[in-house]
C-alpha cells in the first residue's frame, strides 16, 4: 500500500504539496459539475468525510471515472471497459465495494507524471485559498515525493525539476552525438 499525495496544480504558496492534515481543493471539471470540494489531506488519496467519519471519496477513482474514454496501458481496452458500478455512470463515486478495482484502473492510467500528462482530466488539487476553475487551472496535479508527510518547498521541487529536464536533455544530445558519430565512422555497417 502507497500513500499518495500530490503537488499542487496551482503556485499560490511556497509549500508545493498537499501536506498531511492541512487544507486543500479539489477541482472538479465543468463537464463533470464544476465546482471543488475543500479538504484537509486524509493520506491514501481520500477525499471527503461520509456522516460515519469515514472517508467519502477516493481520487484514483475519480480519475479513471473521468478519463473513462481513455486506452489502459498494455490492454486493448478502455478504461470504462475496467470500471465497476451500480446504476447511472457516476461522475463522482463514492467509496463502495467496487472502489479497490477502480482505483487500481485509476493507478495503473495516471501515477507517473507522463501518463499524467497524456490524462484529458487529470487530477488539479490546489491551495485552499486557490480562486479559479479546473479549467483556469493550467497545472495538473503529479505525484508528490514526500508522500504528504512532510512540507516541500516549491523552490526546491522546481530546482529538482530543472536539474531532471537538464540532464535529460544532455542525455538526449550525448545519444545524438554517438549517434552521429557511429554513422560517421561507419561503426554499424557490419551489422
Amino acid at each position: 500500500m502507497g500513500s499518495f499525495s500530490w503537488l499542487k496544480a496551482d503556485d499560490l504558496t511556497k509549500v508545493a504539496n498537499i501536506v498531511d492534515n492541512k487544507p486543500f481543493k479539489f477541482l472538479i471539471p465543468k463537464e463533470f459539475g464544476g465546482g471543488f470540494i475543500k479538504d484537509y489531506y486524509q493520506d491514501y488519496g481520500y477525499l471527503g468525510i461520509r456522516q460515519d467519519g469515514k472517508p467519502m471519496y477516493d481520487m484514483y477513482e475519480i480519475l479513471a471515472f473521468w478519463n473513462a474514454d481513455a486506452k489502459v496501458p498494455f490492454e486493448e481496452c478502455t478504461v470504462r471497459e475496467r470500471l465497476k458500478f451500480d446504476g447511472d455512470f457516476p461522475v463522482l463515486k463514492t467509496i463502495d465495494k467496487y472502489t479497490d478495482a477502480n482505483r487500481r484502473v485509476g493507478i495503473e492510467i495516471g501515477c507517473s507524471d507522463g501518463q499524467i500528462n497524456r490524462l484529458k482530466y487529470p487530477l488539479k488539487l490546489v491551495s485552499a485559498s486557490y480562486m479559479g476553475s479546473y479549467e483556469e487551472c493550467k497545472g495538473r496535479s503529479y505525484g508528490d515525493p514526500n508522500q504528504g508527510w512532510a512540507p516541500l518547498r516549491r523552490e526546491k521541487i522546481l530546482t529538482q525539476r530543472m536539474n531532471l529536464e537538464q540532464f535529460l536533455e544532455e542525455r538526449a544530445e550525448e545519444e545524438t552525438e554517438q549517434n552521429e558519430t557511429e554513422s560517421f565512422t561507419g561503426k554499424d555497417a557490419g551489422k
